[in-house]
């Protein structure tokens, strides 16, 4: 018999698979990323139009404030951090991080009531004075953040990757930087982030993915793991993600 909480459980499952299956440039309405994505269901639903900056892009506009918003995934089901920079009025910034995954989940922080405590973002904030935001800018120029994207780039869910959505003086960017590459090891914007994160939850460090590790999971591996559809294939466009490709 399937209860209630497993019941509603399921019906995410379902729903988020087949967002992952959806183009960006053809996501479904039900699909695109409005907010909340500190719920554990927004997560699994939409995950696809966070990660391609969809509600960044949409409200990018010469009379919008600066926003950037820069993910690591360091395999999808091990450790993914955002990192949202939101510009204000006094020419800094509000930095917010997210953290998840098991290798950032704290043991004594689960609860039996709470089966999706895991998938649960750790979160911590911090401000950004105008230095220090001139210096993640620089930052992001010299890595090439605001540069054309490196279109036809493939991004495994268990490959170590950086994906940044960014609005800057009312033009939207997109790009990404994939593990090893030596666009990667030119990176230059990842220690002014990774400075003002205080999560505790330690930084996974980039490991290379061998081919014959990218195959999908096994149900055996997908059992206790709630997000669905969790390897996935993804292609870089011109200036977003292109699709999700075959794995």
């Amino acid at each position: 018999m399937i209860n209630a909480r497993s019941g509603a459980a399921l019906r995410f499952g379902v729903r988020g698979a087949r967002c992952l299956a959806v183009l960006s440039g053809l996501v479904l309405a039900a699909c695109t990323y409005r907010g909340e994505i500190d719920n554990p269901a927004t997560i699994k639903a939409t995950w696809f139009s966070y990660l391609n900056g969809d509600d960044i892009r949409t409200a990018c506009a010469e009379s919008a404030g600066d926003t950037y918003r820069l993910i690591y995934n360091a395999d999808y089901n091990e450790q993914i951090r955002s990192y949202e920079v939101i510009g204000d009025e006094a020419d800094g910034a509000r930095l917010t991080v997210r953290v998840q995954g098991r290798s950032g989940l704290v043991l004594e922080e689960f609860r039996l009531g709470d089966p999706l405590a895991w998938s649960r973002w750790k979160t911590s904030q911090a401000s950004l004075d105008a230095q220090t935001l001139g210096q993640l800018d620089r930052a992001l120029e010299e890595s090439g953040a605001f540069q054309p994207a490196p279109a036809g780039l493939r991004l495994h869910s268990r490959e170590t990757f950086w994906v940044a959505s960014l609005c800057r003086d009312g033009v939207f960017s997109f790009n990404a930087w994939r593990y090893p590459s030596a666009r990667f090891d030119a990176v230059a914007f990842d220690e002014i982030l990774f400075g003002h994160d205080a999560t505790e939850v330690a930084v996974r460090a980039p490991r290379a993915v061998l081919p014959g590790d990218r195959r999908p999971e096994s149900p055996q591996e997908r059992q206790g793991n709630d997000r669905s559809g969790s390897t996935f294939n993804l292609l870089v466009g011109e200036n977003g993600l292109a699709g999700h490709l075959a794995l």
